[in-house]
């Protein structure tokens, strides 16, 4: 270590070159150097700026087999500094842990003999902390940031060493110590080269973080304030491009893809940059139409060129993609051209997937849903969808509404099983598909969807969506929750709905099978008398009517539950619903008899015959006997025997009305 610092001490001593040395042509004896020699400082300058365009517009390869020749054919000791370090540059910026090896060796050695010039010794330690951060050497580059804000007195010289102390802790996943070093260069500097070179080391720890909404926001603020800083660099800049596409945010990066493309000069780097567009624009036009159609415009532009770029086949593909989605070129002829290409295989899958749901042909889709979900994440997310399974979700909401529009709930409730749940949360929070789903599940109930159902809704106060809960809970055989949303119509002042769920409330009561739940409520009933006259049309008025009358009755209120008798007479009859008869007619007869209105009383004893499909020989019994009684009265003795005598002639009947006839 000491040995590297007495190094460093004599470059600063005895360094006598500089900058201007190379265009004031003096030799280091202060001589002035020859015509010749002037004319190779030239033409090895002008070699070098050649490879350094290059790097810059990322054609690093032919930079690296550019400087590896020059390198071994320079002789021009004035310009090995600037050598060494393009050299190290183009080394790192090959990526592997093999050159950069090689590009810390050559600077280090470069440092160590006096190579390096004094002007170039930043560049080169901050090179040095990169190349050994490459092949795992952290201590090595700690050693060198340090340096960099120990031995470079300026204050922008000291910020590039804080950045690299703060690579460093980023090497080490110390991201949050990272942050905050760079945060507070990022908060104090007025450079906008410097603020963009910190935040671009920002937005990396940010992502490594796991804080990617400040890296969203940080990219955006840096292109809106400095982008052009990218144009330098065209290698940089598509690193960066390659970060920003990883880390999902693609727009950014075809803003910097568009201000390289206006820059570019060489055919080469402007048809690399079309590529790299136009396959940035495909990453966005899942959702974004506009955008496969400017790439499509760039693909075409690159396929129309004389002589062939090195993407036409990849173009070529591409545009046949774009054809395919846009419906112009059927998925089965894509599936021809591209037989035994895996990757074409699932973008036909898909977007024949995609096809047959905007048919309306679910039933296809259900039948080939194996082959489907074997799609890959990485082909859905280039149609703008995150995996197989929101494709089948989108497609199952479609084919929701679809059978609902229609009517088709026997078909929803075959389907409703396999459909995930947000695609049924979407479905019940969205109004009008919600009516005609609850309206679907009242004739035919589906557990899963009510529970959902209820769940999304157990807050929402809407007496409206409870009433609906409540019939399906009903048809579910679900009493306690039918009672618990009955509760919450209670808690909510709407009248209307009160009217409309008076007889499911009935229901209701009526499951939890004691006097005293169909007391309290029949006493609700006594206090909206109304509702009763609102629901007349209600088919479960019926039922209603025969347990009012008996309850009525029990309470000892003749002349109420007459009148209760007779509204359930009239509605069975209006209805033709004979559900309580002869029951109803029986009541009814011994009322007329009790008037002494026997003419009345038969008239009802005989609709007790004609009204009830199904009587036993018990009831019979009792019809026959009484018609007897009221025939006796009337003295219609021809009638009083013939009706004796059916009564006799009834067999298993055992009750007291046939054991009076066997005795008459």
């Amino acid at each position: 270590m000491l040995k590297k610092i007495l190094l460093i001490c004599c470059i600063f001593v005895v360094s006598l070159s500089s900058k201007e040395f190379y265009y004031s042509f003096i030799d280091e004896d202060k001589s002035q150097i020859s015509e010749f020699k002037k004319k190779k400082i030239l033409s090895g300058n002008y070699k070098l700026n050649t490879i350094r365009r290059l790097v810059r517009e990322g054609e690093i390869d032919e930079a690296y087999r550019k400087i590896v020749k020059f390198n071994e054919n320079n002789r021009l000791r004035i310009l090995n500094s600037s050598v060494i370090l393009l050299y190290a540059d183009i080394l790192h910026r090959k990526g592997t842990i093999k050159y950069a090896r090689e590009g810390a060796e050559k600077l280090t050695k470069a440092i160590n003999t006096s190579n390096i010039q004094r002007e170039d010794l930043l560049e080169a330690y901050k090179l040095l902390v990169l190349l050994n951060l490459k092949i795992n050497k952290p201590d090595e580059a700690k050693y060198y940031a340090n340096s960099i804000k120990k031995i470079f007195d300026n204050p922008l010289s000291r910020v590039y060493g804080q950045i690299a102390i703060a690579k460093i802790d980023m090497y080490k996943r110390r991201y949050i110590k990272a942050i905050k070093v760079l945060y507070k260069i990022l908060v104090k500097t007025n450079n906008i080269d410097v603020a963009t070179v910190v935040a671009d080391e920002l937005y990396d720890a940010y992502i490594l973080a796991n804080e990617d909404k400040k890296a969203y926001e940080l990219a955006g603020k840096v292109l809106k304030k400095n982008i052009k800083f990218y144009a330098n660099d065209s290698f940089l800049a598509l690193k960066k491009v390659d970060k920003l596409i990883d880390a999902n945010m693609p727009k950014f990066a075809i803003e910097i893809l568009k201000m390289l493309l206006e820059n570019a000069v060489e055919p080469q780097s402007i048809n690399r940059f079309k590529f790299r567009l136009a396959n940035t624009y495909m990453k966005i036009a899942g959702k974004d139409k506009k955008a496969m159609m400017l790439a499509k415009e760039l693909y075409k532009d690159l396929m129309s060129q004389k002589h062939r770029t090195p993407y036409y086949k990849r173009v070529k593909i591409a545009i046949d993609e774009i054809l395919m989605r846009e419906g112009k070129i059927e998925p089965s002829m894509v599936a021809q051209r591209y037989f035994g290409s895996e990757i074409m295989e699932q973008k036909v899958l898909l977007q024949e997937l995609l096809n047959l749901s905007k048919q309306k042909k679910y039933d296809s889709i259900h039948r080939m849903k194996n082959i489907y979900n074997k799609i890959s994440s990485t082909i859905t997310q280039r149609f703008g969808y995150k995996d197989i399974a929101e494709v089948f979700d989108t497609i199952n909401a479609k084919m929701i509404r679809f059978y609902l529009e229609n009517e088709k709930c026997i078909e929803l409730s075959q389907v409703l099983d396999e459909v995930e749940d947000e695609s049924l949360n979407v479905l019940i929070k969205n109004d009008k598909s919600r009516i005609q789903l609850f309206d679907c599940l009242i004739q035919i109930p589906d557990v899963r969807s009510y529970e959902m159902a209820r769940k999304t809704f157990s807050k929402r106060k809407d007496a409206r969506i409870y009433l609906s809960l409540e019939k399906i809970a009903l048809l579910l055989d679900r009493g306690d929750d039918a009672y618990e949303l009955v509760q919450k119509i209670d808690m909510i002042n709407n009248d209307k709905v009160k009217e409309q769920e008076f007889l499911y409330r009935f229901l209701v009561y009526g499951k939890l099978n004691n006097k005293t739940s169909m007391a309290q409520f029949f006493r609700y009933t006594a206090k909206h008398k109304e509702y009763i006259a609102k629901n007349e049309d209600n088919p479960l008025i019926i039922d209603f009517y025969y347990q009012y009358y008996l309850y009525l009755q029990e309470q000892n209120k003749p002349t109420q539950a007459l009148v209760i008798l007779n509204k359930l007479y009239d509605k069975q009859e209006e209805m033709s619903a004979f559900i309580y008869s002869p029951f109803v007619e029986l009541e009814l007869e011994k009322e007329a008899k009790l008037n002494d209105d026997y003419e009345t009383a038969l008239k009802y004893l005989q609709l007790a015959l004609q009204h009830t499909r199904k009587i036993t020989n018990n009831q019979l019994a009792n019809i026959y006997y009484n018609m007897a009684k009221a025939y006796e009265i009337l003295n219609k003795k021809a009638r009083y025997k013939q009706s004796i005598q059916k009564c006799k002639n009834l067999k298993k009947a055992n009750n007291f009305y046939k054991k009076m006839c066997d005795k008459l």
